[in-house]
């Protein structure tokens, strides 16, 4: 009797545990099983259920699905001026060839838009674009999702912030397509960085494109494009999505896709909507943009700079134009603009964006720092036409119209030439400086080049050289015709101006 009793006890206390064991060991192997029938079935063509997933896959397809009819792809027809290499050619006529100093030659372009809002009063359809994708446009054709094409018309267009607005008639039913399918604009001022972005429009072409990424930052600033800083993504942007719309996962327009720089992969930039919707209002408002400026150059605050100031934030003004608005007021070079209407300035950005979005003669207070102290200024603005921007900002004292070409050039005097061993000229003026990868190294520029006329007119200075130049981006010209003394040879070169 003892005996058994021992043995119940060693089996209590030996054969249970392994019993234990060896269940949770079935059930263990069985969810295994389980698991590797189901890995099977998928490879053998069967759906393996992934509920989140899917559902976040359909959404996604349902806002693609809701948002594209909104847009539609511009066809242009532009015309633009080619400067004549050949005009001083003698007998050019007997040759076939214009003897002009330039000719027009058309081009076709290719671009996006989106319809914003339907006006039965007037009964057109607006679509918001880029400003280069119609410039110089002579024929403008939108073609519509619903297989609709109609003839276009500029409203007004914005090259500082490479905004338009073009209007279609109400034809072939137009308006209530364009009803339905307007698209809604955003908040810009709301988007963060990482959020997920979708581009759409008509890249090298191809219709009805879509791509998806995120915001990689915000405020971007390109050269020669002063305002309001750039939406950069990460989500492709070619050729052709120009003037199409970058929106958020509720289907809002945040951005106008508007550029990608030349040999960067997947970055791309859009024009926040909130600068957009600005351009559009002034526009259907006034039928152009107006903005303001006070008569300033300014330049960031480097952290050398601020040491010797004294100041950790703000901009300082390097020159106030005489007789300005500034310079009435009292502001001087070396002030440090800090606050405009009593909002914090941190970068030449924000002073760009609180000055120029004002009608002229607003009054503006301005609270800068001298000599440590803190001071307040009342300054009227006045009108910033087309070609004032240069004297609005400046990048450390460089210009931005030097920046955007890649190109430092100096009065050529005897010292230089003297000091270089450069050949003797009438007039002309000295390659200083070429920035890699720019568009005038690009043309064929090296430093020692001497640049003796632009557009077939003579130079003599550098501000001569610059005006010319100034002139014809002005005018939208793509290019200028500029006769180069290389060494001991002379040759003509086209410089690119976009």
């Amino acid at each position: 009797m003892n005996i058994k009793a021992e043995v119940i006890k060693i089996m209590k206390k030996v054969v249970l545990p392994i019993a234990l064991i060896l269940a949770v060991a079935y059930v263990v192997f069985a969810q295994l099983g389980k698991q590797q029938e189901g890995y099977n079935q998928s490879i053998k063509g069967q759906t393996l259920s992934l509920p989140n997933l899917e559902a976040i896959e359909n959404e996604r397809i349902k806002l693609i699905e809701m948002v594209s009819p909104g847009v539609a792809t511009v066809f242009t027809t532009q015309e633009v001026t080619i400067p004549n290499p050949f005009s001083d050619i003698p007998f050019g006529d007997f040759f076939g060839i214009p003897n002009t100093p330039e000719f027009k030659q058309k081009r076709q372009g290719l671009g996006s838009a989106f319809i914003v809002d339907v006006d039965y009063n007037k009964k057109v359809v607006y679509l918001l674009t880029n400003n280069h994708v119609i410039e110089n446009a002579k024929d403008i054709q939108v073609a519509f999702k619903n297989k609709v094409v109609l003839k276009g018309r500029v409203v007004g267009g914005d090259k500082l912030s490479d905004v338009a607005l073009i209007e279609v008639p109400f034809k072939k039913g137009i308006e209530d397509f364009a009803s339905k399918h307007a698209l809604r604009l955003g908040d810009s001022d709301q988007l963060k960085v990482g959020a997920t972005v979708i581009a759409i429009g008509s890249p090298l072409g191809l219709s009805d494109t879509v791509t998806i990424g995120i915001v990689s930052a915000k405020n971007r600033r390109i050269e020669d494009r002063p305002g309001e800083g750039f939406i950069q993504t990460d989500a492709a942007i070619n050729p052709g999505n120009s003037g199409g719309p970058l929106i958020n996962i509720k289907g809002e327009v945040v951005g106008i896709n508007t550029a990608i720089i030349a040999g960067a992969q997947g970055l791309g930039f859009a024009i926040p909507i909130n600068q957009a919707k600005w351009v559009m209002d002034q526009i259907l408002k006034y039928g152009k943009v107006k903005r303001s400026k006070i008569g300033v150059i300014v330049q960031p605050l480097t952290p050398d700079l601020a040491e010797h100031f004294g100041v950790n934030e703000g901009v300082l003004v390097s020159n106030v134009q005489p007789g300005g608005p500034a310079d009435k007021a009292g502001i001087r070079a070396g002030d440090i603009i800090v606050e405009v209407n009593g909002k914090k300035i941190s970068e030449v950005q924000d002073l760009q964006n609180q000055i120029m979005k004002n009608p002229p003669g607003t009054k503006i207070n301005l609270k800068v720092i001298r000599n440590g102290k803190e001071l307040t200024f009342t300054v009227i603005t006045v009108p910033l036409e087309g070609g004032d921007v240069q004297e609005q900002t400046t990048d450390e004292g460089s210009s931005t119209i030097e920046n955007s070409i890649g190109l430092i050039v100096k009065d050529l005097s005897p010292g230089l030439i003297q000091k270089y061993g450069l050949p003797k000229v009438a007039n002309g003026v000295l390659v200083y400086g070429v920035k890699e990868g720019s568009a005038a190294e690009e043309a064929g520029l090296q430093a020692g080049d001497i640049i003796l006329s632009v557009n077939n007119i003579p130079v003599k200075s550098a501000s001569e050289f610059w005006s010319l130049i100034s002139k014809a981006k002005k005018e939208g010209k793509d290019n200028v015709l500029l006769y180069v003394q290389k060494g001991d040879n002379r040759i003509y070169l086209t410089l690119p101006l976009r």
